[in-house]
């Protein structure tokens, strides 16, 4: 039997990362041996893969096909993704009988013709795992409408796109996703649960020469907490909330954020979170992993602390990362995500699901943001979410009854407010200490790490590290990942139909309730 790893890129990113990860796994769980080959697909970019060999990767084949990877590169006059991917593996006389296809992200909409493709495939009797790390559907209006206008010529629009047949699996990430799929009509017994694999860490820098650096390079003192948001600043990633620990965190403290966003929509709102910072003086520091900066090893290194401020994750891997860093993860949880994680014993008891903002300032009653504006941008902004999507407008009375839920306390939660909103709560807890004092006491819980001396947290992060290691390490990915192979070598192969519950899936999470608007909004 022969594996077939395809995505459209191996350039730097998670689903690289991940591919290289379930590789490295395979080869921990010795489950390379029950392959004759392994062959990885892919459009012709690899800035992520490492140059240096490996035992995992030694008899790892890379095939380049320029047609699968994302349509705005793909070269002009290259044949459909279909013809080229088949002519490949029949040139490597990859047959359907004798070949798994384990393809990453599909559903996503980078190539709107690759589903196409991977259906065809399967008609030819290929035997697939289709894994889905993110969804179009959720808040990717762009990607989800262009392939709806691909497949809506052949009438099936996203149904097309998760197309089903009895020798095609799918693989989800987490239990809230297995749930989603599951609830809109996809059978159980061919969802697998597949978390992303953690590899340790190498030995990391000495941390006493790795402070010198950041204090040579960023001007952070050897005495000061120096908490780090290992993410690059994309929109999801709530950039602003960093701004707000760090103006309410009393003490010496240093926010650091590792890697600006490369996408130019990106980039916006990064570099105004990044100018209000430097307007009000806060103790932020941004783009400190890039060049000129210091390594992701040393910044790990240097780090008192690990943050997490992301309102919307696919797996969540600084859940796990973190601990393996011998740092203390705080800031917020994603319930959804991390539910996995606390069942398999994480303790994340510094971390929390909200970071509580009060709509009028506790001591002399003023407004801390605009409510009527906030009203406003969000009636803006969903309902333009909708029209994107191709949805009808909100019901306004429903929609208005939905916003009254959640303002409906005297308290909001910051991951739920405009940037416009999220801006005006920043500059007032800035200026007022007193303001500041409430915020904080009102977070207590979360806050504690940097607001309370002589906490030890030495004996929550020993578990943790021992769990991840444990349950989300290398070997037993590897098991899971050569069970679901073996499952897919004895089905035969079927008839390729249509998912008629994809709009489920829309409907599902494009919903007023799990809307953010920093997500969308361009700053």
């Amino acid at each position: 039997m022969n594996l077939v790893i395809v995505h459209h890129h191996l350039n730097r990113g998670g689903v690289t990362q991940v591919i290289l990860n379930h590789l490295r796994a395979l080869h921990e769980a010795g489950a390379t041996e029950a392959f004759d080959r392994i062959v990885v697909l892919y459009g012709g970019r690899k800035t992520g893969w490492p140059e240096a060999s490996e035992p995992a990767l030694e008899d790892v084949q890379l095939e380049v096909v320029p047609s699968i990877d994302y349509d705005s590169v793909v070269p002009a006059g290259s044949p459909d993704p279909y013809t080229a991917t088949s002519e490949s593996l029949q040139r490597l006389d990859l047959t359907p009988d004798e070949t798994i296809l384990h393809v990453h992200n599909h559903t996503l909409g980078k190539n709107v013709a690759w589903p196409k493709a991977l259906a065809h495939l399967a008609n030819d009797g290929y035997r697939m795992l289709l894994q889905l790390h993110d969804f179009a559907e959720d808040f990717r209006p762009d990607n989800y409408r262009r392939q709806v206008e691909f497949y809506a010529e052949k009438g099936s629009g996203m149904a097309g796109v998760y197309f089903q047949a009895p020798h095609v699996h799918y693989a989800v990430l987490n239990s809230r996703d297995r749930e989603l799929l599951h609830h809109a009509g996809l059978d159980e017994a061919k969802l697998a649960w597949l978390p992303n694999p953690v590899d340790p860490f190498p030995a990391l820098p000495h941390r006493s020469d790795v402070r010198k650096k950041l204090a040579d390079t960023f001007g952070v003192k050897s005495n000061e907490c120096y908490v780090l948001y290992p993410v690059r600043g994309i929109r999801r990633k709530n950039v602003g909330e960093m701004l707000l620990w760090s103006a309410l965190t009393p003490g010496p403290a240093t926010f650091a954020i590792t890697l600006a966003p490369v996408n130019p929509v990106e980039l916006k709102p990064y570099e105004k979170w990044k100018a209000l910072a430097e307007e009000l003086k806060l103790p932020c520091k941004f783009n400190v992993g890039g060049e000129g900066g210091l390594t992701y090893l040393e910044n790990l290194a240097a780090a008192d602390a690990i943050i997490n401020t992301s309102v919307a994750e696919g797996f969540g891997l600084v859940f796990l990362e973190a601990w393996l860093s011998e740092n203390l993860l705080i800031g917020r949880d994603l319930p959804e995500i991390s539910a996995d994680f606390k069942e398999a014993g994480l303790r994340l008891d510094s971390l929390s699901a909200a970071m509580w903002i009060p709509k009028r300032c506790p001591i002399d009653g003023r407004m801390v943001f605009s409510e009527s504006n906030y009203r406003t941008r969000m009636r803006e902004l969903f309902s333009q979410v909708l029209v994107d999507f191709g949805q009808e407008e909100p019901d306004l009375e429903d929609f208005e009854q939905k916003l009254d839920e959640r303002l409906a306390e005297d308290w909001i939660d910051f991951a739920l407010l405009t940037v416009e909103a999220q801006t005006e709560v920043i500059r007032q807890v800035a200026s007022d200490p007193e303001l500041a004092a409430a915020i904080v006491q009102e977070n207590a819980h979360v806050m504690r790490p940097l607001t309370e001396e002589n906490v030890n947290f030495d004996a929550t992060i020993q578990i943790n590290s021992q769990i991840v290691l444990t349950k989300f390490g290398l070997k037993g990915t590897g098991q899971r990942l050569r069970e679901r192979y073996e499952l897919l070598k004895k089905l035969n192969p079927g008839p390729v139909s249509s998912f008629n519950g994809a709009n489920k899936i829309l409907r599902q999470l494009v919903d007023i309730k799990r809307f953010q608007p920093v997500r969308l909004e361009n700053g």
